[in-house]
């Protein structure tokens, strides 16, 4: 009795929890950044979309035209990231793309801060503010965005966060101003701010509000995206094709397991509180619709394992408050519900095995031979140079003019360089002066794009051919000079 009492002393008031969740967020900071930076440092990250927006970054913070060379179009004709420049001024305090994975760690833990601070404006307690900041900050959406490489959906995870604790608080000159940010983010925030509507919808208070927020994010969100296609030589290539027959609608939310896996790991999180809510229900299904719904299958976007997840976690935390509001009038102690919301979302992470878990594997922390061979065959690529590399390799040279994606390819040749009429081979953008590549033994195939077997005979045939020559190499890892 003694030690419950204790409990209630320390968790009466802010000063204790406050302290705590700032050490949570110091904690979490330096583990989601070694989660991104050991990945990118063990080459597992990627063109799309570290190097994409890394060499944009680079560009805006060397007041050059953001035109970019992994996509072949100016950067926002892929999508309409207009806080972008702004976060190019990290690179004038470290010029390296691992600024940009530590800023999305440290900016997705300091989320955390609103979302007590939101959760204190309902009326809870400093306990089950605590609690809940700390299973928002470890939604699995999350942990795999910061795993997956840097991505503006993600930043506008906290800005959503930020934005709903300002407009609760009715602080609405910063309010106005995380809105305008968020929605500058990326084209599909106006969606996000659509589904935080739907939330507030079914509070009375809010109600007239939340119209706004919904048609508005529609609104602008629509606009967002005919502007990226005036940017793009393609149009807009996410705009979604639907067939909009309600029996097939529904069909195409669940129709494979990964979608499936989505609905589960979204809503169990928070311990399916959220499923009764009507908003958070409308929320989701909105926002999964950009994905879920065309009928081209993009494959990548519909997975939980990538940063598309991330931002359900800010929409589940407002619609979870609204649930537990509804408990607490039947006589249910929120305190008592986080804790088991807690320890329920700590046992999913470990039967799931989340990425954070990863840091506790001494495989993610091996640093193996051929990484340094790479490291130090990059380390001789000439700074001023354009330069072709593999998926796997371009964030680590993003920070020039002219980068470019490499793709294996089988193609028909005029010489028969192969064997046979159709040979491997690599095709690029550009001419770019140097070729880098890395083949060492069991590549995957997310980082050559092609197997092992492949790209090296493609490499065999652009030699025959007298395309590229070979200028450095150490182990397994080359540069070559294209002709």
């Amino acid at each position: 009795m003694r030690f419950l009492k204790l409990l209630r002393k320390i968790f009466s008031s802010d000063k204790i929890p406050l302290k705590l969740l700032i050490g949570w967020i110091v904690l979490l900071s330096i583990l989601y950044s070694l989660l991104s930076v050991i990945r990118h440092n063990s080459f597992q990250s990627g063109a799309f979309d570290l190097g994409l927006y890394d060499q944009a970054a680079w560009q805006y913070a060397n007041f050059l035209y953001p035109f970019n060379t992994i996509k072949e179009r100016f950067i926002l004709g892929d999508h309409l990231t207009l806080t972008l420049p702004l976060l190019s001024v990290l690179y004038f305090a470290w010029s390296n793309v691992r600024m940009l994975l530590i800023f999305q760690a440290v900016f997705l833990a300091l989320s955390s801060i609103p979302i007590y601070k939101l959760i204190r404006i309902r009326k809870f307690s400093p306990f089950a503010a605590l609690n809940l900041s700390i299973v928002y900050s470890l939604f699995f959406g999350i942990q795999f965005a910061v795993f997956f490489d840097f991505h503006p959906v993600v930043i506008g995870v906290a800005l959503l966060a930020w934005t709903a604790y300002f407009y609760e608080s009715e602080k609405y000159k910063l309010f106005f101003t995380m809105l305008s940010l968020l929605i500058l983010t990326q084209e599909n925030m106006g969606i996000a701010l659509a589904g935080l509507g739907f939330i507030y919808f079914f509070k009375r208070e809010y109600r007239r509000d939340s119209i706004m927020f919904i048609a508005l994010g529609l609104i602008i969100s629509l606009i967002q995206v005919k502007a990226v296609g005036l940017f793009s030589p393609a149009g807009y290539e996410y705009f979604p094709k639907i067939n909009f027959d309600p029996i097939n609608l529904v069909q195409k939310y669940f129709d494979s397991t990964d979608k499936r896996m989505v609905w589960l790991y979204s809503f169990s999180w928070y311990s399916f509180l959220p499923l009764l809510s009507p908003g958070a229900v409308f929320a989701v299904t909105l926002d999964l619709s950009q994905y879920f719904l065309p009928a081209k299958a993009y494959n990548h976007m519909i997975t939980p394992f990538f940063h598309h997840r991330a931002i359900l976690s800010p929409l589940l935390l407002v619609a979870t408050l609204d649930v537990l509001d509804f408990l607490k009038k039947k006589g249910l102690k929120p305190g008592y519900v986080t804790i088991f919301m807690l320890l329920f979302a700590f046992s999913l992470q470990f039967i799931y095995h989340f990425p954070l878990n990863k840091l506790s594997k001494p495989a993610y922390w091996k640093n193996e031979d051929w990484m340094n061979d790479t490291r130090e065959i990059l380390k001789l690529v000439p700074s001023e140079a354009s330069v072709a590399a593999q998926q796997n390799l371009v964030p680590h040279l993003s920070h020039r003019k002219e980068i470019y994606l490499v793709w294996p390819r089988k193609i028909d040749l005029v010489s028969n360089v192969c064997g046979q009429k159709t040979c491997w081979w690599l095709e690029f953008a550009g001419k770019p002066q140097y070729l880098v590549v890395d083949v060492h033994p069991g590549s995957w195939v997310t980082q050559l794009l092609e197997t092992t077997e492949n790209f090296s005979s493609a490499l065999k045939n652009m030699q025959k051919a007298g395309k590229i020559k070979i200028y450095k190499n150490i182990g397994y890892a080359y540069i070559y000079k294209i002709n």
